[in-house]
């Protein structure tokens, strides 16, 4: 079982893969809470991913499970994709919006 999900964040040619076992239907939130804390960073990829992650693992960052870092996708659910060029985000149903737009 579980509540599974990934947050997909493109930058360039680049994909990495954030996973969650646990809080995937929590992702929209979380990543609304990431970007705008973010905001500074939404040009740049990598922080923006580690931001992110940070924000996916508040208060489990010393498990050993639950959460995973990848080049490929981990178990589907909720899955939403970051683009850093087009500074935008699609749900899991196609829906496309800004990251401005997102954190409104």
């Amino acid at each position: 079982m579980g509540d599974r999900g990934n947050i997909i964040v493109k930058d360039g040619k680049s994909e990495v893969f954030l996973y969650s076992h646990w809080t995937g239907s929590d992702l929209p939130e979380v990543l609304k809470s990431a970007l705008k804390r973010g905001k500074g960073r939404w040009d740049d990829g990598q922080y923006l991913a580690r931001i992110i992650f940070c924000e996916m693992v508040k208060g489990n960052e010393m498990d050993e499970t639950g959460f995973g870092i990848s080049s490929i996708i981990g178990d589907g659910g909720t899955d939403i994709t970051v683009n850093v060029d087009d500074q935008t985000v699609t749900d899991h149903r196609g829906r496309q919006k800004t990251f401005t737009q997102y954190v409104s």
